[in-house]
């Protein structure tokens, strides 16, 4: 396997780790403690739950970091292949 391959597979399995956690505490500083069973692990649950049962609003959100840098990385190509055909 590429390490390009190797690092984007890091990359998910880190957004899939983090996202939750990152959730959680904006939710608890923006609108106070989360009402759910069990906290942070109850909410966890929900989301990977979701995810299991192939919701797509779960996957998009956990790979949502993954999609912004995909974006962001595409973006720039076609800003350089754009200003290298203008420049030929």
């Amino acid at each position: 396997m590429g390490t390009a391959i190797k690092r984007w597979l890091k990359y998910g399995l880190l957004c899939v780790l983090m996202v939750p956690v990152v959730v959680f505490l904006g939710g608890w500083l923006l609108a106070g403690p989360y009402e759910g069973n069990a906290g942070l692990f109850g909410l966890m649950f929900l989301i990977y739950g979701d995810a299991l049962s192939a919701d797509l609003s779960a996957w998009v959100l956990l790979m949502s970091p993954l999609l912004l840098v995909l974006i962001w990385r595409c973006t720039l190509w076609l800003s350089h292949d754009i200003k290298r055909r203008q420049s030929a």
